[in-house]
């Protein structure tokens, strides 16, 4: 049993009922619309909403975070099942149940091994260029929805290419109802809020009547499709019944060839989840466990992949608003599942008449939230090579596919790292006049010493930079002639490899062999124990001295002086 469920207090009941209805009320289009996305029946999405939901509930550390369906997921689903079966079929339904269930086992495998921290090898460029560029993608693929034409495709040159084979097909009624949609959902994010603010709400109630104005958009559009009768296609009588429990049809030959989108979905939709999950438990000042949340997204998506659905993730807006409407722990999410519920068993016929249009509308407008260029910007302000990384994994959501996109990122962060940290920063230290600190000559009025080189190395030493150390430190010995004392600081290193070892070992020959000693000074107590252990400090020729002044001071009385302060 959860502690949020052991301890829980009837005085939270009435927020986490009113919670739960707001959940609903964004949930419900949400669900519909997410579905057709990921190219399955409306009621996947509702099913998706139901079992995860709770499932989730159980077992997540986030109080408030919502699962359920979500937009990058269900993109990726779309363009990972792209050509292997007819969108809305049962083969394509079969496959996303597969995906969902293969990916909640794989997410729940790596948690039981406790492979949280996986969640540090998306960059904050490459999550950024590939949530922005697949919301661009997720656009372009509602466009024939919002024209009422049938065009799919994994690309964004594929989707392009269909949509304008099939334009002479647009449906004018589906584009005037879409337009008109897009036209009230972007009015309403921008003055619906401040409007009712006027009217007297406070700013809580008028936020939470802000984020549930598209279910307005779609009931209205419904109205109007149906008075009207508009030959438009609309979401139509949902199956009356719960979510169906079956285990989804596997075939050995699609599960191969979907595993690369599966370990995608895995590792976007937790990096999403958790970081979701961090923001809000941050404002809360509650923590979040990864292991815990990757073992509770696996069991969701395993659930979803049970039970009719598809992949699932946390929704931010939807986590907000929650947390905005006053959820004290998790049962808002399983209220708002019973609710879902209920719809399915007792009001399919509610959605009969909810156009396809109006849907993909609600879509764009959510979506179009999600491209934010402010991490481009700040870092093509700070640093262009993590904005190059960012702008090609946007690019390659668009001209590659979503998981390729995922591989060219984490691919070009990795060679950005190895490429940043094999030519680490070599400083020549000195010392500050009359002081006991020791800073870069390059950037400071210092006083040095022709018989002592000290330098501070900012990186930690490993095989693929200790090459470019020992050159550089032969270069500035060749540089300074009279070095009779080379100190290295090693305050910035936290790790010395094998092959960063034998490569000093090998410097502190060559060094004796020309009459220079070589020290070290503030070396951290990991690297002091592996350094022990190693015996390499009983090769040296010089000292490890506790602090870069202690060592200058020792090694200046060593050459009859000594610094007064």
């Amino acid at each position: 049993m959860p502690d949020w469920l052991r301890h829980y207090r009837r005085g939270d009941l009435p927020h986490d009922l009113l919670a739960s209805l707001t959940l609903l009320v964004l949930l419900i289009p949400q669900g519909l619309a997410y579905a057709l996305l990921a190219g399955l029946p409306p009621q996947a999405g509702l099913y998706a909403s139901i079992v995860p939901v709770v499932v989730y509930a159980l077992l997540g550390s986030s109080a408030t975070l919502s699962v359920g369906p979500a937009a990058l997921p269900s993109l990726m689903t779309a363009t990972a099942l792209a050509g292997m079966a007819a969108p809305g079929s049962a083969t394509w339904m079969a496959l996303a149940g597969m995906v969902a269930l293969l990916s909640g086992v794989l997410r729940m495998g790596l948690a039981w091994l406790r492979f949280g921290f996986i969640a540090n090898f998306l960059s904050h460029s490459v999550v950024g260029g590939f949530v922005s560029g697949s919301a661009l993608l997720i656009v372009l693929s509602q466009l024939p929805q919002l024209l009422g034409i049938s065009a799919h495709g994994a690309t964004a040159w594929q989707i392009a290419t269909e949509l304008v084979r099939a334009l002479p097909q647009t449906n004018l009624p589906a584009l005037m109802l879409s337009a008109a949609a897009l036209v009230l959902l972007l009015a309403g994010r921008r003055w619906i809020k401040p409007c009712l603010q006027k009217l007297g709400l406070s700013a809580q109630a008028a936020d939470l009547w802000g984020k549930a104005f598209p279910i307005v958009v779609v009931v209205a559009g419904a109205v109007v499709s149906s008075l009207l009768a508009l030959p438009v296609r609309s979401v139509g009588v949902l199956p009356a019944g719960l979510p169906p429990l079956a285990w989804p049809a596997m075939d050995i030959a699609s599960a191969g060839a979907i595993v690369p989108a599966i370990l995608a979905i895995a590792l976007v939709g937790f990096v999403d989840s958790y970081s979701i999950a961090q923001s809000l438990a941050l404002k809360r000042r509650e923590s979040v466990d990864p292991d815990r949340e990757l073992l509770a997204l696996g069991a969701a998506n395993t659930a979803a992949g049970l039970t009719g659905g598809f992949p699932v993730s946390a929704s931010f807006g939807r986590s907000a608003a929650n947390e905005l409407a006053g959820a004290r722990t998790q049962l808002a999410g399983v209220l708002t599942a019973a609710w879902i519920a209920l719809i399915l068993l007792v009001f399919t016929d509610l959605f009969a008449s909810m156009p396809l249009a109006v849907l993909s509308a609600t879509i764009v407008v959510a979506v179009s939230q999600m491209i934010d260029l402010s991490i481009f910007r700040l870092a093509w302000r700070y640093d262009r090579r993590d904005a190059l990384v960012y702008l090609a994994t946007l690019l390659g959501v668009l001209v590659l596919g979503v998981v390729d996109a995922i591989l060219l990122g984490v691919g070009l962060s990795l060679a950005l790292f190895i490429w940043r940290t094999s030519q680490p920063h070599l400083a020549v230290l000195g010392r500050v006049a009359g002081t006991e600190h020791y800073r870069n000559v390059l950037r400071y009025e210092v006083e040095t010493e022709p018989e002592i080189l000290a330098v501070r190395i900012d990186e930690s030493l490993y095989f693929a930079n200790i090459r470019f150390v020992r050159a550089g430190l032969v270069t500035m010995l060749g540089q300074r002639p009279r070095t009779r004392e080379l100190l290295l600081v090693l305050s910035a290193v936290n790790a010395i490899d094998v092959s960063a070892l034998q490569g000093l070992r090998e410097l502190n020959r060559v060094l004796l062999e020309q009459g220079v000693r070589l020290h070290f000074a503030v070396v951290k107590g990991p690297v002091m124990d592996q350094l022990k252990q190693s015996g390499f400090l009983d090769e040296l020729s010089g000292q490890v001295h506790l602090s870069t002044h202690a060592a200058m001071q020792a090694l200046k009385a060593s050459h009859g002086q000594d610094y007064v302060i």
